[in-house]
Parts: structure tokens; C-alpha cells; sequence
């Protein structure tokens, strides 16, 4: 049986808990454990987001390669954004305009600070 705040968190979300009195070493075991489960129960997107939150940049960076494997571009893309992976999001940003997710490919450019591809998805493909 999950903590009660693990528990909080897949019932409730993750913005349900305040866990600011906590250390970051608790918080990122807490909600790392709550974003496994979540991912575990077929759950990405929430369990990205929680992994977010708890600045695990290990995990969110092997969910991320999961997510490549899986061929999902969008979910690793979201993986990868807080990581500031340059390599990686480069790759999964070009990935991203092929499946037409322009926005998310904007964002994950953004992030590996490569203005000029930023440039490029944005005069090539605003509003598409």
C-alpha cells in the first residue's frame, strides 16, 4: 500500500497535496513513486506531469526513451522539456512537425535554446 500522500496524489492529482514543508529529496520520492504508479497505469501525461513537479530528471529521462521505443514523439517530447536535453529534444521536436504537433515541437525547440528552428516552426507553421 502506497503512502497516504502517494495516494493523495493518484486519487486526487498532484496539485491536491502541498508537500512544501517537505525536503526536495522527500517530495522527488514521494511523487516519483506517485508517477510510476500513474505511468504504470497506463496514465503518461499525469505521470509526466508528476515527475515534472518532482524534478526527477533521471526518471522523466528513461520515460522519455520509453516513449521513443513506443514511437511517441509527443509524450517523450514532454518527457525531455524539463530535462533541457539539447540533443534529445532536438530530435524529438523534429518528430514532433511530423506529426504535426507544432506547438509541442515549438516548446521542445524552445527548450534546447535553438532559436533558429524556433524561428522556422513559427514562420512555416503558426496557425497550422
Amino acid at each position: 500500500m502506497p503512502n497516504p500522500i502517494v495516494e493523495k496524489v493518484l486519487k486526487d492529482g498532484v496539485n491536491s497535496v502541498n508537500i512544501s514543508m517537505f525536503d526536495k529529496e522527500a517530495k522527488k520520492r514521494f511523487l516519483g513513486e506517485a508517477g510510476e504508479i500513474l505511468y504504470k497505469q497506463g496514465k503518461s501525461v499525469e505521470a509526466i506531469e508528476v515527475l515534472t513537479k518532482a524534478e526527477d530528471l533521471e526518471k522523466l529521462r528513461k520515460l522519455g526513451e520509453i516513449f521513443l521505443s513506443e514511437s511517441k514523439p509527443e509524450l517523450a517530447a514532454l518527457c525531455f522539456i524539463p530535462t533541457k536535453d539539447k540533443e534529445k529534444l532536438n530530435y524529438v521536436a523534429a518528430l514532433c512537425i511530423g506529426v504535426k504537433n507544432y506547438s509541442l515541437a515549438e516548446r521542445a525547440f524552445e527548450a534546447a535554446n535553438n532559436e533558429d528552428m524556433v524561428s522556422f516552426v513559427k514562420g512555416n507553421f503558426k496557425g497550422k
